[in-house]
């Protein structure tokens, strides 16, 4: 997350141009102004910057980030990316712009003409979107007027690309995740139609790249057009990836910068731990320029990034390059007037340049093409879900060829085949299971129980069977075995159903008889917890839940979170029936510390980003934002260390 602390004074320009379309005439008439006969591509190795639109930016260790040219940039940085398009004034209207900073000072013609001394260099320049506090919140019917936008700015001041610099709330706003990457296919399509690349790149936080993250629909939407992603490994403090063997890797711990740099890369360039992929010749490494650019982030030692950028390379998998925040900050003062002497290109831009990457003209890219099973005797539509993308090409969706055949009426596994083929004769193939199935039956309320000597069993109570594809069959279940209730001993009974595709399934349970009463050890508690399939006793039989519940007396009900699984066998143990008529208090009583070093987890507390808990024996900390409003003690699929997302909410310490 950049930070943006001067006072921006944009000029606030009066759009007379109201665009729905772009037609030839606009477009000439822009190209009068920025030449964009050629668009500057960089297939290779890449070291981003950002430059400011703004002037005397105040840094996290209250250092200067000056206003510079473009074209004093140095030349090593061969993406330059422009900040930023955005909404500057919603009156308006809510499609983002671009407006120049006066106190930049350049003006517009001065502006245009150094992009295009950037671009008679090969180095290419980027409009970004966004920033940390942008107000970007664009709907369903806004993909055109946005596109047109963007090729507005485009023929006007010769940009080579955009860059989807959303933060905070804007990367969910409305319909962004949607309309974005509409409109940028657009205008991606619409310069290919002209023999052109516009570059299109993303500068995601990491943590928005986890299977469910925020950026991944931009992702996918932008999937065989976008050139690179460059994600953002600042500000996130202790939040990271576990590795086995290493622990758990936080962004911010400056002991471990290289694990952290290769493991992260290692996990997004392979789809793994938890992460979406980007593939390693699309990866490019996000690092602040210093400590003044961000929080946390900054690599004090260039040499860890060089030993992990190593690793990377030396298992086939060299990353694109490097990204920063900023080239204003390289250029910019400490808090004492230190001047840093543009150190992070001098520590990376040689090193990065110098990087091999393997060519981008690869093989189109298949989606959808996963294993799946379908019931008998369903429609299966074998296209349905699956496409087909090219970088160069673009969709070719209607070019995969299909081998093989699914019979859904026959239970089986089949094989499928795609193949497509792009206009470079690049093929990519692959294969399909999908598993024609028929549920088998299932049994419920079968347990092991006790009963007292000649007490009454039913070997039934209780016990049903059920199908997905025949319903009730409790009638049909088969019960081998029996039970002398007046003889003490364990007797085994079996239990068979079968449905009508000849599937059958089978339990067994154990029926203990003795003269012996049987306390209740699982006693039904009204101030207990219960989870699904958790057990209790009451009123002489045993029940199952359903679901969660707390509070509610087990019952017959069908609607009610209890299910009947049949006799105890047990006695309820008389409670002690004299109270301690004057209890004293606990003089000096302490929070219940669950067995570890913290006060005990409680649920419906709302816990903030480094509150520390103790649950079931172990430690664990909230995670910082965006992941601290996960650790809500009302969400119990986040209570940590029983919850099925708790990882993504807490660390275990």
């Amino acid at each position: 997350m950049r930070q943006e602390r001067a006072s921006l004074g944009l000029l606030s320009l009066k759009k007379s141009l109201k665009m729905t379309t772009l037609s030839i005439g606009l477009i000439m008439a822009f190209q009068s102004q920025a030449d964009q006969t050629q668009m500057v591509d960089q297939p290779g190795s890449v070291l981003v910057g950002y430059w400011h639109n703004f002037c005397n930016a105040d840094g996290y260790q209250r250092g200067n980030a000056p206003c510079i040219s473009l074209t004093s940039t140095n030349p090593l940085y061969n993406v330059v990316n422009v900040s930023f398009m955005r909404v500057n004034d919603t009156s308006q209207g809510r499609i983002p712009t671009f407006e120049l900073d006066p106190g930049a000072g350049l003006s517009e013609q001065e502006f245009i003409n150094q992009i295009g001394q950037l671009n008679a260099q090969g180095r290419s320049v980027l409009i970004a979107l966004g920033g940390a506090d942008a107000h970007i919140e664009l709907q369903t019917g806004d993909e055109q007027a946005f596109a047109d936008e963007i090729i507005r700015l485009v023929e006007t001041y010769g940009f080579d690309g955009l860059d989807i610099d959303l933060e905070q709330a804007a990367i969910t706003a409305r319909d962004n995740q949607t309309v974005i990457p509409a409109a940028l296919r657009m205008v991606k399509d619409h310069y290919r139609a002209q023999g052109k690349n516009f570059m299109i790149t993303m500068a995601p936080e990491f943590p928005y790249l986890t299977g469910a993250g925020a950026y991944v629909p931009y992702l996918q939407g932008l999937e065989g057009y976008y050139d690179f992603i460059n994600p953002q490994f600042y500000n996130q403090g202790g939040d990271g990836l576990y590795i086995d063997g290493v622990g758990w890797i936080a962004q911010n711990n400056d002991a471990l910068k290289e694990e952290f740099i290769y493991y992260i890369s290692d996990a997004i360039a392979n789809g793994s731990r938890g992460f979406a992929q980007i593939p390693a010749e699309r990866l490019v490494f996000g690092i602040p320029a210093n400590n003044d650019a961000a929080a946390t982030g900054f690599v004090a030692d260039p040499a860890d990034l060089y030993r992990a950028f190593g690793r990377m390379r030396e298992q086939g998998q060299p990353l694109r390059g490097i990204m920063t925040w900023s080239i204003n900050w390289d250029v910019g003062t400490d808090s004492s007037g230190q001047a840093y002497n543009s150190q992070f290109v001098n520590d990376y831009g040689t090193f990065i340049q110098s990087q091999s990457i393997p060519s981008l003209d690869g093989a189109p890219i298949l989606r959808g093409v996963a294993d799946i099973r379908i019931a008998q005797g369903s429609s299966f539509d074998e296209l349905s879900g699956v496409s087909a993308v090219d970088n160069e090409d673009g969709d070719l969706t209607a070019q995969i060829v299909l081998t093989g055949t699914v019979n859904t009426q026959v239970i089986d596994d089949y094989t499928l085949t795609y193949t497509v083929t792009d206009s470079d004769g690049n093929q990519a193939t692959q294969a399909r299971v999908v598993t024609v199935f028929n549920n088998p039956p299932t049994l419920s309320g079968i347990t092991d129980t006790a009963i007292q000597t000649n007490d009454n069993f039913d070997a039934l109570t209780g016990v049903t069977a059920s199908d997905a594809e025949d319903g009730d069959l409790t009638s049909q279940i088969t019960v081998s075995g029996n039970v002398d209730n007046s003889v003490e001993g364990q007797y085994v009974l079996t239990y068979q159903v079968s449905d009508s595709n000849g599937q059958s399934v089978t339990e067994q349970r154990t029926v203990t008889v003795s003269d012996t009463p049987v306390n209740c050890t699982t006693e039904w508690d009204s101030n207990a917890i219960y989870t699904q399939d958790d057990l209790a006793d009451y009123d002489g039989m045993t029940w199952r839940a359903k679901w969660w519940t707390q509070g509610n007396t087990p019952s017959d009900d069908p609607n009610g979170p209890w299910e009947l699984t049949g006799d105890s066998g047990c006695t309820t143990p008389n409670p002690d029936p004299t109270p301690d008529p004057d209890p004293t208090p606990d003089p000096d009583p302490t929070p219940d510390q669950g067995n570890g070093n913290y006060a005990n987890y409680a649920e419906g507390t709302n816990y903030q980003a480094g509150d520390r808990v103790s649950h079931q024996g172990q430690d664990f900390e909230c995670k910082p934002f965006p992941f601290s409003g996960w650790c809500s003690g009302s969400a119990s699929a986040y209570a940590p260390n029983t919850g099925t997302n708790w990882q993504d909410a807490w660390i275990r310490l």
